[in-house]
């Protein structure tokens, strides 16, 4: 079963204002993830993303809160773009664990 998982990013932009736009995680590890968006973060920027589970499952509770670096960035003619973030540190909560979030470093 694939379990879709949509979101926020915000980071800063270069001009310094602080950006947050809609992402869906098409591919997710501890080390980080690859996200698309219709507007990417540029390489380097500084980015928090928030993501939880959307697939209307009442049993299934899966939330990813992490902070990280862009890495690479895809942009099409598409109307999706997609971007790379190399993880510095995440929670995670699941099925038991809402009240206690794991903390990686």
């Amino acid at each position: 079963m694939q379990v879709p998982l949509i979101g926020t990013a915000t980071y800063e932009s270069r001009d310094k204002e602080s950006q947050t736009i809609p992402v869906i995680a098409k591919n997710i590890s501890e080390e980080g993830a690859y996200l698309t968006a219709k507007h990417c973060p540029d390489v380097g920027d500084r980015t928090e993303i928030s993501l939880r589970c959307d697939a209307g499952l009442k049993q299934l509770k899966i939330s990813l809160e992490a902070v990280g670096t862009v890495t690479r960035v895809d942009e099409s003619d598409q109307k999706q773009n997609g971007f790379a973030v190399e993880f510095q540190k995440f929670s995670e909560l699941g099925p038991g664990l809402e009240d206690s979030p794991r903390i990686q470093p």
